[in-house]
Parts: C-alpha cells; structure tokens; sequence
C-alpha cells in the first residue's frame, strides 16, 4: 500500500514541519516505528504527522530533536508554526469545529457563520472582497450541519448587544435572522447570552473568538481576521482564552434575559 505524500511544504509551517521531519527519518535511515518509540506515540501517529494530517507536539519534537541532534531545530519550527498565521487557517478551523464536542465562542461584530440565516450570509459576502461569494455560501452554510446532527456539540455563545443592531441586508434580512437566533437559543445543547452596550468597557472589544474541545479533552483557540485567522493550540494560549472568555460571561445577562433581549431586537426590525 503506496504512503501519502508529504505535504508541500510551501503551504504554511506546519507542512514544512511534516515535511522537514520526513526528510530527517529517512536520511537516517529510521523507520516509523522507531521513530515512534522514540516519541513515545504510536507508528500510525507518526504517519498522520508526516502526511501532515496531525500536528507535532512540542514534547515529541523535544523528544526527536533530542533524539537526533538536531539542535533543537524541530521545537523552534513547533514554537513559531503555532504563533503564526496560518495560510490553510479555514481547513484547520472547520477541521477543528467539526470534532468539537463543546464550542466557546464570544461574537462582537458580525452574527458568527454557524448561525447565520442564508441572507444574512450572502450579505456579509457580497459586500467583502469573495472572490466566489456562492461557493463561499454554500461552505457555510454546510458547516451548519453539525447543529442538526445526532450528537451536536455544546454551544456556549456570548454575543455583543451592538452585533443585534448592525442591519446587516436591511431590516427584513435581520429581523429573520434574530428570529433564527432565538430558535437557536431555544436548543437544549445551547446556552446563548448578550453583554449589553451598558456593561461598558471589558475584556471583549478588541476582538472575536472561539474555544472548541475536542472528544479527548484537547482544547484550541481560533482568531479570525480578514482574510487570515490563527489556531491557538499551545495550552497556556488556550487557557489564556478560557479565562478571557470567563471575564466576559460575568458581564453577559442571564440566558433567559438574552432570549427577551433577541426577542426585543428583532420586534425593532418591522
């Protein structure tokens, strides 16, 4: 059975790390599963993080870099790969999202993609720079599914009161959209709440995000920004994120408070 190619590794630092540590094995003659021992994983593991389908962590490059001697080559690539921005950051992202069992996410600018109602997205499309706003559509709003699926994730959503009053698409496109929102909030698996623009000053002004958790426990961070957007997956970074999102739930209303608070929003859109 012919092995999966290394990843290029012109496509960000993660597959150059895939790449990279292949070209080690093999010129040292090493094979997989005494590359594994040596990490302390299994040999299917290291496969994965040679086709670049899992990432290497910094105790396994410590591990090889210690292994080898490579001067610590491996864990400096680790350290700047998880620092960095990352040009495939939609895959990792939806990759990331798909297998979360449990979704933190705090919203400040715009209704977050898993919610939107179709007009509401094909707005928030057409008036950026998508060079294919339909297939960009269709991406999202496939992404949706896992609210549906047998097992959806938990979903803890903060959302500022200023995303409930920026007409996105007009006053019909937000008026189905808050109403999708309640009917989102209204889930068993969801606990959605507003910070009002009287909380004043706190943590979330400068930006999005969200935490997901993956079925081992495992937890990442995602930033977005335009055209970009970072996985966080060092664990202080993503602890770092936990708390923040803490200190901004302690300025939220309650969840049935938030529920009347869309129900209001949306009475405003007639």
């Amino acid at each position: 059975m012919s092995r999966k190619p290394s990843p290029n590794p012109k496509g960000s630092m993660w597959n150059l790390i895939a790449y990279y540590l292949r070209f080690l094995r093999t010129e040292r003659g090493e094979t997989l599963r005494r590359m594994a021992d040596t990490m302390g994983v299994a040999e299917s593991t290291t496969s994965r993080i040679e086709t670049g389908e899992q990432k290497l962590t910094e105790r396994q490059a410590e591990e090889i870099d210690k292994a080898w001697k490579t001067g610590g080559l491996l864990g400096l690539m680790v350290y700047f790969a998880r620092r960095a921005s990352d040009p495939d950051w939609f895959k990792s992202f939806t990759d990331q999202e798909l297998a979360a069992v449990v979704i933190r996410m705090f919203a400040c600018q715009y209704i977050p993609g898993l919610f939107q109602t179709e007009a509401y997205a094909r707005a928030m499309l057409e008036s950026g720079q998508e060079t294919d706003p339909q297939g960009a559509l269709e991406r999202r709003m496939a992404r949706q599914s896992i609210l549906t699926r047998m097992t959806p994730p938990q979903l803890w959503v903060t959302i500022s009161e200023n995303v409930l009053d920026w007409p996105v698409g007009g006053p019909e496109v937000m008026r189905e959209q808050l109403a999708r929102l309640v009917e989102i909030a209204e889930l068993p698996n969801v606990w959605l709440r507003i910070v009002r623009r009287t909380a004043g000053a706190y943590p979330g002004l400068d930006g999005p995000f969200r935490i997901m958790i993956g079925p081992d426990g495992e937890a990442d961070a995602f930033v977005d920004a335009p055209r970009a957007g970072r996985l966080v997956t060092d664990s202080e970074e993503v602890r770092w994120f936990m708390e923040r999102f803490e200190r901004i739930g302690t300025k939220a209303e309650s969840v049935d408070s938030s529920r009347e608070l869309l129900k209001e929003a949306m009475e405003r859109y007639q």
